[in-house]
């Protein structure tokens, strides 16, 4: 089982949607397969929830949705993370 899949991931982990790096945030405990992550859109860090699709993470709506993970203290640790980089 690979690490990005649904059954292994957790908060603070690095994960692929598409072509972006992004970093788990939360967990949702109500639905399957769903998490909030941050990722940065040219210098700016995005929160927005994602899915588990068809054997890959997608966002769960199209086109822009998320908010300024900068402005939030409850994503602070996670944005620290990001900016730090994956490697």
């Amino acid at each position: 089982m690979k690490k990005n899949d649904p059954e292994n991931i957790k908060p603070k982990d690095w994960i692929f949607i598409g072509k972006r790096n992004a970093v788990v945030c939360k967990i949702y405990k109500d639905e399957t397969n769903k998490i909030e992550v941050v990722y940065l859109d040219r210098d700016r860090a995005i929160n927005e929830d994602a899915h588990y699709v068809d054997g890959k993470w997608t966002f769960v709506h199209e086109g822009p949705c998320g908010g300024y993970a900068d402005n939030s203290e409850r994503l602070g640790e996670f944005v620290r993370i990001l900016r730090a980089g994956r490697w």
